[in-house]
């Protein structure tokens, strides 16, 4: 395997370890037991841990090496709201209408709604917007998976988003609300819900 390929199966196989939130939040992410684990040398392993780093999926400290991500209320409610903004934005510069998603596609309610807001965010102009909707996804991504236990299975949420039309706004705003009134909830699952390597 190159090492470039080494590199981007690490990048992938660990960003997908953390979106689907196997990896408990303050865990430790040692490079050499992760390269061990993937068949890879330890260089990958800390280019990606350094490149998650830049992603906010990981955290570094000097002297206390990588770490999973632990979220105070304030720091959820935070990224529910930019989440928020930044689709409101996406659909407020919208050139193109949005696209209905292929019906039955999809193994959970999370990567429904990662589609969704990144259909949306893909109607806009801006690729930043897009890319900064698709970052915050990620981090949003293991709180989405426990969001049934904590709100219950809320489809429709996500169907009056996209129905909405003229009203959109006021649905994604009411979305992004509700999970911010059960983040210390959210939270207290999510840190339930992983593992670590």
């Amino acid at each position: 395997m190159s090492p470039l390929q080494a590199m981007e199966r690490s990048y992938s196989v660990l960003k997908q370890m953390l979106r689907d939130g196997r990896l408990a939040p303050g865990a430790r992410l040692e490079a050499n037991r992760i390269a061990g684990e993937l068949g890879v040398s330890m260089t990958p392993v800390r280019d990606v841990l350094h490149r998650l780093v830049g992603e906010r999926l990981v955290e570094a400290s000097s002297g206390d090496g990588f770490h999973v991500p632990r979220y105070s209320e304030a720091d959820l409610r935070d990224l529910y709201e930019w989440h928020s903004a930044l689709v409101s934005i996406a659909f407020r510069t919208a050139r193109a209408p949005l696209v209905q998603s292929e019906a039955g596609t999809f193994s959970s309610l999370a990567d429904r709604a990662d589609r969704l807001f990144e259909r949306l965010a893909a109607c806009a102009p801006n690729r930043e917007i897009h890319a900064a909707v698709a970052n915050v996804s990620d981090r949003l991504h293991p709180f989405r998976l426990v969001e049934p236990d904590v709100l219950g299975a809320s489809p429709e949420e996500l169907h009056e988003i996209e129905s909405a039309d003229a009203a959109i706004q006021q649905a994604i705003r009411r979305y992004h609300l509700r999970r911010m009134k059960f983040v210390s909830e959210l939270i207290r699952r999510r840190e339930h819900a992983g593992s670590s390597i």
